[in-house]
């Protein structure tokens, strides 16, 4: 006989209530622990005996901090300010230090000369025993490449340093009564563009600054590359350099606009950042009796370009000891008369601050340097 469903006898099942039960409170645990952990992650606060939950006070803050040992937090009020940037005043600014420089009469030697052990002992043989008083040595190319082991880390990190040392050099040379001089290129530096390029001279349009000779330049606002050049010529002061000389201490100029790795709170302005950087390397050597001259392109004065190219020649006299210029025989006197345009009265002689470097020997200029 066929049988029905509903006379089919089923026990009770005693246990689903109790685990429906069960599983529910366990998901809302599981939930609710979930939500706690992520929501008390704002009150851990992590020292160094581990992590502790601070959870915030309900009562009164004042009570609680003074119970804790804890002095209360401050209440500030909202106050309307306007802050004003302005660009630094170098108009009365006369740093000194070419008081007392005498005539020089040097020679430079190059970056290879430097950092070969046969040239440089030529080099400064025929600084001793010849009529020169000054030696120039090229420590730093537009290549970016250092004659020197510097300890600084930036050319340590980016592998800058070159392989000679020389104290024994500088030695030689101030017992034999001369005196010696350090040039450095400050914002040409082909290395550092391309082992940090973050600290590249770009375009507005993102492009990278390639001068005529295909050279890379670094951005005159950086702080890597300013203090990377402040504490080079403090190692070069530290040696016994008795000059530091600046070479490409001047911005670019360009029919496209730059941009640059910082941001200003003002137009950018190539005066100051040429201006800026001069000056923070003459104050990083105030008191160590280390003269800091700058080489000037003829165009900042002949062409009227100094506001493109930062090279404020009014300030730069006021700036450094001494301004060497690259020049010919027939325009040594003409560029000196007018360089001296630019100084101010009792600002010493260009017979001593002006010095033309030149492939010849000038008759009627005092100092100068055979290039």
């Amino acid at each position: 006989m066929p049988y029905r469903p509903k006379d089919i006898y089923r026990g009770r099942r005693k246990f689903r209530v109790p685990l429906n039960i069960f599983l529910f409170v366990l998901a809302f645990l599981l939930v609710g622990g979930v939500t706690m952990f992520y929501v008390l992650q704002r009150y851990m606060v992590y020292g160094a005996d581990g992590a502790t939950l601070q959870l915030p006070s309900f009562g009164s803050q004042e009570q609680t901090s003074e119970l804790e040992g804890i002095p209360p937090e401050p209440t500030f009020e909202p106050v309307q300010v306007q802050v004003i940037w302005e660009d630094p005043d170098f108009e009365d600014m006369d740093l000194g230090g070419w008081e007392d420089l005498e005539p020089i009469q040097g020679m430079f030697y190059s970056l290879n000369t430097v950092t070969s052990a046969e040239d440089l002992a030529a080099a400064v043989s025929s600084m001793t025993s010849g009529s020169y008083t000054t030696a120039v040595f090229e420590m730093k190319s537009a290549s970016g490449q250092l004659a020197w082991p510097s300890d600084n880390a930036t050319a340590r990190d980016y592998a800058t340093s070159g392989p000679t040392d020389m104290t024994e050099t500088i030695q030689a040379l101030h017992e034999a009564g001369k005196t010696v001089a350090a040039q450095i290129s400050c914002f040409s530096d082909n290395l550092m563009v391309q082992r940090n390029w973050t600290c590249a001279l770009q375009y507005s349009t993102g492009g990278l600054y390639q001068d005529s000779n295909g050279n890379f330049w670094v951005d005159p606002y950086n702080h890597t590359i300013r203090s990377y050049l402040t504490d080079l010529a403090r190692e070069l002061a530290a040696m016994g350099f008795d000059e530091i000389i600046l070479a490409d201490l001047i911005h670019p100029v360009a029919e496209q606009g730059f941009g640059y790795s910082v941001v200003l709170q003002t137009e950018p302005d190539p005066v100051v950042a040429v201006c800026q950087m001069g000056r923070r390397i003459v104050d990083a050597l105030q008191g160590t009796g280390v003269a800091v001259s700058a080489r000037i392109s003829t165009n900042s004065m002949r062409n009227g370009l100094s506001e493109q190219t930062g090279q404020d020649i009014g300030i730069f006299w006021r700036l450094f000891a001494r301004l060497y210029c690259p020049t010919t025989i027939d325009m040594v006197a003409t560029d000196r008369d007018m360089a001296a345009g630019f100084m101010e009265e009792d600002a010493g002689s260009t017979d001593v601050r002006f010095v033309p470097i030149t492939g010849y020997t000038p008759e009627d200029s005092p100092s100068y340097i055979l290039g």
